[in-house]
């Protein structure tokens, strides 16, 4: 019996040994440094500098802007770092009267690539969200006018870009550059040659988010940005990948940019050339010596659409495709998400006719598709649509602007273009 005790106790002290070197081996002060929350603007976002950062005590700073306006200002002191969590007292008080408001703990949280972190008074949850190293590309173009001068972005513009042994040519001004080992491009300039078609949309999402949405097509593949938001801020973007079936299908590939997110630089948006050029099966590789991107792609489209053409299926809304459901249909109820195909953009509507539920599919030039509905797929489509209605919208989110146009930008993930 003292020998299967014996023997326990050493296991159990070999498994502590090694579950504290394997956070021994963190390197603490590669978090030091500046972090903003994801999704961050001028207007709306969270900072956090890390001063000083061991394996056991974490010294920072932090504020919270939102609308412009820095309401509260917190007081950070010496906090303690314990595995891969930290934890920082502070005290907040107003900023304009100097009142003294409360205490509080911030917990820190030690990921891969970013921190985790939430604040929380006695009273109440002050902030909660993800912080985001260094530079941040914001959704609205926030950092547009000092992106270039940030010494924090390893930036370069001496890169050219050639599509299939052709160089591409831009507007003066508005050319490819690459920052922290990715190379951006306009996304038209690009995407066009490419035989992709590009629209741009803004929509209500539901009585409480509104949504955006970037569709890039061609031939049988759509690829497919979209982020909601409302007057508190905004969710990140989500990428979505249909081959052979159009956005209403839930047969799709989901791509990970949580670390990816639209933004604009300058008066232009730009684009990673390898995350969308290679989610449409092009070729993209990097010539170090002559800081050069190569793309090697077909550029045929069997839907593609010259620039006066695809404005008009931008332009075409819930309000226009409800013209052509005629009388026969009755109950109408819209889905107000624009859909697409490779051919064109549709909307949704639930309704009857004479012999029972139907969903009507309204497409651009008032083509209508009719599905008969039966009891199962409503109770099938009930389950699939409310999660989608439900926000997840923190304090770390942010307000969106006007400003994000029908151009974006989303970082590269692939850093051996540099």
């Amino acid at each position: 019996m003292k020998k299967k005790i014996f023997a326990l106790i050493s296991a159990l002290s070999m498994f502590i040994a090694v579950f504290t070197n394997a956070y021994a081996d963190i390197n603490y002060t590669s978090y030091i440094g500046k972090y903003l929350s994801a999704g961050a603007t001028s207007s709306y976002y969270g900072e956090l500098n890390v001063l000083t950062c061991t394996n056991e005590n974490i010294s920072v700073d932090f504020k919270f802007i939102k609308n412009n306006t820095q309401q509260l200002t917190y007081t950070c002191y010496e906090g303690s770092v314990d595995n891969d969590k930290a934890t920082v007292p502070f005290t907040v008080s107003y900023t304009d009267s100097g009142q003294f408001v409360t205490n509080g703990t911030m917990t820190i949280t030690f990921t891969d690539w970013c921190l985790e972190i939430s604040c929380d008074s006695p009273k109440q949850h002050l902030f909660d969200g993800t912080m985001k190293p260094q530079f941040v590309l914001n959704p609205d173009g926030s950092n547009s006018n000092n992106i270039l001068d940030d010494p924090t972005v390893n930036t370069s513009s001496d890169v050219s870009v050639v599509l299939n042994g052709e160089k591409v040519t831009f507007p003066d001004g508005i050319g490819p550059i690459i920052i922290n080992s990715s190379t951006y491009v306009p996304l038209r300039s690009v995407l066009n040659k490419m035989g992709v078609n590009v629209y741009w949309d803004q929509y209500k999402k539901n009585d409480i988010l509104d949504a955006q949405s970037i569709t890039c097509t061609k031939n049988n593949i759509i690829v497919q940005f979209v982020r909601t938001f409302n007057s508190s801020g905004s969710n990140v973007w989500t990428l979505n990948k249909w081959v052979d079936a159009n956005t209403n299908s839930q047969s799709f590939t989901r791509i990970n940019i949580t670390d990816l997110q639209p933004t604009i630089i300058g008066n232009s948006s730009y684009i990673p050339l390898r995350v969308v050029s290679e989610a449409f099966g092009a070729d993209v590789g990097w010539v170090d010596e002559d800081r050069l991107v190569e793309i090697n792609c077909d550029t045929a489209n069997s839907y593609q659409y010259d620039t006066e053409l695809i404005g008009k299926i931008e332009d075409f809304s819930q309000e226009t495709a409800l013209t052509y459901i005629t009388s026969d249909f009755k109950d109408v109820i819209p889905d107000t998400t624009p859909y697409f195909s490779p051919q064109a953009k549709f909307y949704k509507f639930s309704a009857t006719d004479t012999w029972g539920p139907v969903e009507l599919h309204i497409f651009y030039g008032g083509f209508v598709e009719v599905y008969p509905v039966t009891v199962e797929e409503e109770q099938n489509s009930v389950a699939e649509i409310v999660p989608e209605e439900i926000p997840t919208l923190t304090e770390d989110t942010v307000t969106t602007e006007d400003a994000v146009t029908e151009d974006i930008i989303i970082e590269d993930t692939n850093d051996t273009e540099k």
